[in-house]
């Protein structure tokens, strides 16, 4: 009942995290607008990113199935992984968003690992053969 507990939790705060995120970059918000323009990246991509970050958090919370989730954790992943990346091959360090990315790095994994401690291990059955 406690991991469940600390799911849930971990579950809530990276999702309030992963929704502000995707506002931001709907909007078009100035600050990451600033931050996609000195990593080189274009604006248009904030659309598909908040978008998807919107979709993923339906997914870890509404899902039935769990490959689904699996996949929205896996996407969150590659999104902070190539945050991190572009921001280390560009050298530039803006102070807030050198944070943002891989702190939501370790919610996403925290999250993921607590997900996976409350599932329920399935038991081989032996064949009657």
């Amino acid at each position: 009942m406690k991991t469940l507990s600390i799911h849930n939790s971990s579950k809530t705060i990276f999702s309030i995290f992963m929704i502000v995120s995707a506002i931001g970059e709907i909007t078009l918000n100035e600050t990451v607008v600033h931050s996609m323009r000195v990593i080189f990246m274009p604006e248009y991509l904030l659309f598909l990113l908040g978008g998807l970050k919107i979709l993923g958090v339906l997914a870890i919370w509404f899902s039935p199935y769990d490959w689904i989730k699996e996949w929205a954790y896996a996407g969150f992943v590659f999104d902070f992984v190539g945050a991190i990346y572009a921001f280390v091959v560009v050298g530039v360090a803006l102070v807030p968003d050198v944070f943002m990315a891989p702190i939501a790095l370790v919610l996403c994994l925290g999250t993921y690992v607590s997900w996976k401690k409350t599932k329920v291990p399935t038991t081989a059955t032996p064949s009657n053969r």
